[in-house]
């Protein structure tokens, strides 16, 4: 080597030495190894969320099965198997040992490998090496067995009757209950076994298969096949999906799968933990079963709307089918409203039509006609609170008790069983049967809610001709106005005489989780749910400047100097706390969005930035409260985006404030929409201009079709909020009571 290229050598390897090997060489990852999959298993509520291993798309989802009973599931101590189906699988050494307990074993997270596509840990009592990967339909076990022990295999089964069969020396099949339905299983394992049985413990029925001692360290794999029909397609699915395929290729394959579905939105830019965040909720919320459309509607199903739109078509006719077997379409189960309307129509008007559209109308105009509105109740019937709804135009409050005083000084804080309040509950015993004692009335969230689903179902109505039922649809629309309370400037619950409930206080009434009167919250929240009717709104407070007050209030009033855990056990669903907005509930996550529609969208900006500063982390703590079907995943995903739906049903995106330096959404058929966000930093969080393809941009929201067609909107951001953007009327997104 020349003394020339000796000395360039030299100054090369101190560049790369003082300069740092992350700094000459950046590190690159697919966007797979940016997901965190133990985000949100710690939870500040109720139990923490449960990760999934699967296919994107598969029916075949699984984690190990921690501690039962354990909430956070990130602290469990012990693994107790993991779910096939069916049932549970577990594996220990030496001596049989059928029961649950006595079988799980102790982990350690840092010898785990928790990843979208593969699982692996270390079983460190029976010190056992466990690993599993899917295919669709199908999931696959491997368990590395040390040398000179001997090892059992255990299936525990569930639902009350099950069924298992061992038939040879390495073939089990049968039948369990997974989801409330019934599940068919077919095993195949890689060894024989040498003995074999059935036994019943504690409650669960299961067989056990035990193997010989092992002569040296060996694997023994375990494909089992999964359906809802039958075991012939159970063992089907594992000629087919697996074939001769080795384990470490279906890992492969399915690492490969989730790189593809997570590459429909690439994002360059960014911090690396805003990175992580972004695939990790994008991950979260196309890995889940979107089953209450209470929360999907939100931003789930429209975040599935324009990067999947083939699943939303299939979801449509799985209601559809449900519609037809059963008489109604999916109501929101265990919560309020009837929002499988707004998640048909927004998919409609987002061109997303792959099914019976009239049949569909068929399906969403009983729920709004005949269906019960009671919260957590799906029996289909009318009572007289309905008949108040669509006679009287709100949800009608528990009556004020005769002989009550409000002027009776307020007690000290009381203690109930399950329940703490802080005022006088006025309201007389209830008296129609069908409400739940322990959820009641919620008769503001539900007038607010049942009026947002009228506004949907009536832009239906009249695309589809329905002029008769348009009429009607939006009169009810407007019922929201009939609940706010001019004097608090909020909504306020009245009982089926037209009378406000008094005492009410917008903070603490409504008694445990404020279900009295609303969902899960309290006024302050729910007084902004007119998703449909912003513009309505700004004017029952007065105009904009009024409006802005009343919103930046939000952000700000106090539980007034009560603890702030005495609050959160009355309002335990509030998680996520600023003022009185709570990001850890999904009936306040378009709220940030309101001021685009009050002439100061900088404040949006703001806001945004730093709810997701302080609200999403990658880390177990990283959600704040109940992520449910993907809904606070896919409320990231957007609002890091700078996009989100803030009213379904009306096929724009409001505009928020980027986060990464660009964006690049696959919208299909060989298109692709990018966001630019110029100079983006932490800093640099105020939109200063925008063009939507090379043309100036005002508005605060832009066309769902416009994303479609594909296209670029570029933003150029700044340290300091630009006041004159998107601040005059006509920038803001229409409403119903300011059309286009």
């Amino acid at each position: 080597m020349s003394t020339k290229m000796q000395f360039m050598s030299l100054i090369c390897w101190l560049t790369f030495a003082l300069s740092g090997c992350d700094t000459v060489t950046p590190k690159t990852t697919d966007p797979v190894d940016d997901v965190y999959m133990y985000i949100g298993t710690i939870n500040p509520k109720t139990r923490g969320t449960i990760p999934v291993v699967k296919t994107p798309g598969g029916n075949v989802g699984l984690f190990p099965v921690f501690t039962p009973g354990f909430t956070d599931m990130y602290l469990a101590d012990k693994i107790y198997g993991f779910p096939f189906g069916a049932g549970n699988l577990m594996i220990n050494m030496g001596d049989l040992k059928t029961n649950m307990k006595e079988n799980a074993s102790g982990y350690d997270h840092d010898h785990e490998t928790a990843t979208p596509y593969y699982y692996q840990v270390l079983l460190e009592d029976p010190d056992i090496n466990a690993e599993f990967t899917t295919t669709p339909n199908t999931v696959i076990f491997r368990f590395s067995i040390p040398e000179n022990q001997t090892y059992n295999l255990l299936m525990n089964m569930t639902g009350n009757n099950p069924i298992i069969e061992i038939k040879d020396k390495n073939i089990l099949q049968g039948e369990g209950v997974n989801r409330g339905g019934k599940n068919f299983f077919y095993a195949e394992l890689s060894k024989p076994f040498i003995s074999s049985g059935t036994f019943r413990e504690e409650g669960p029925t299961g067989a056990y298969i035990s193997f010989p001692p092992a002569s040296r360290n060996e694997t023994l794999e375990i494909k089992v096949g999964i359906s809802t029909h039958s075991i012939e397609e159970a063992k089907g699915f594992i000629e087919k999906e697996i074939g001769n395929s080795s384990f470490d290729q279906l890992t492969k394959k399915n690492r490969e799968l989730w790189n593809e579905e997570l590459n429909l939105i690439r994002v360059k830019g960014g911090t690396e933990k805003q990175r992580q965040l972004f695939y990790t909720t994008l991950h979260r919320t196309r890995s889940l079963r979107m089953g209450n459309v209470w929360d999907t509607y939100r931003c789930a199903y429209p975040l599935q709307s324009l990067i999947k739109p083939e699943d939303n078509n299939k979801a449509i006719r799985d209601f559809i089918k449900r519609y037809e077997e059963t008489g109604w379409l999916p109501s929101s189960g265990a919560m309020i409203g009837h929002h499988s309307t707004p998640t048909i129509v927004d998919a409609y008007f987002r061109g997303i039509r792959d099914y019976d559209i009239e049949k569909a109308y068929e399906g969403m105009k009983k729920n709004h006609m005949e269906a019960t509105m009671i919260p957590w109740k799906d029996e289909m019937y009318i009572t007289e609170l309905e008949q108040c709804y669509f006679d009287n135009g709100f949800y009608p409050a528990l009556p004020v008790r005769k002989g009550f005083n409000p002027d009776a000084p307020v007690g000290k804080y009381e203690k109930l069983p399950y329940q703490s309040r802080w005022l006088p509950e006025p309201g007389v015993e209830e008296w129609v049967e069908e409400v739940d004692s322990w959820h009641r009335r919620q008769s503001v969230s539900v007038t607010l809610e049942h009026a947002y689903d009228d506004w949907c179902l009536a832009q239906l109505a009249k695309e589809l001709g329905k002029e008769e039922d348009y009429q009607l649809f939006m009169k009810r629309a407007h019922n929201y106005q009939n609940l706010f309370k001019p004097e608090i400037g909020l909504m306020a619950p009245k009982s089926a005489d037209g009378q406000w409930i008094e005492p009410f206080d917008p903070v603490f009434s409504g008694s445990f989780a404020g279900e009295g009167y609303f969902a899960e919250g309290n006024s302050w929240i729910y007084t902004w749910h007119v998703q449909h009717d912003v513009q309505g709104l700004i004017n029952l407070m007065g105009g904009r400047e009024k409006f802005v007050e009343k919103l930046d209030s939000l952000f700000t009033v106090s539980h007034d100097g009560v603890d702030k855990l005495q609050f959160l056990a009355q309002m335990p669903d509030m998680t996520g706390l600023m003022g009185m907005f709570c990001q850890g509930n999904e009936p306040a996550f378009h709220i940030p969005y309101l001021y685009n529609y009050a002439g100061q969208p900088w404040k949006t900006q703001q806001k945004l930035r730093l709810i997701m500063d302080l609200w999403y982390d990658t880390d177990p703590h990283g959600l704040s409260g109940d992520e449910d079907g993907g809904s606070m995943s896919s409320w990231y995903v957007f609002s890091s985006m700078g996009l989100y739906p803030q009213c379904p049903g009306r096929p724009i995106y409001d505009i928020g404030s980027p986060v990464f330096e660009e964006v690049a959404i696959n919208v299909g058929n060989g298109k692709t929409f990018i966001i630019e966000a110029k100079d983006v930093s932490a800093k640099n969080k105020y939109i200063q201009s925008a063009t939507l393809n090379g043309k100036p941009w005002e508005k605060t929201y832009i066309y769902h079709s416009d994303v479609v067609a594909g296209g670029k909107l570029v933003f150029q951001m700044g340290p300091r909020p630009n006041k004159e953007w998107g601040s005059s009327p006509d920038a803001a997104a229409p409403s119903m009571s300011a059309p286009l």
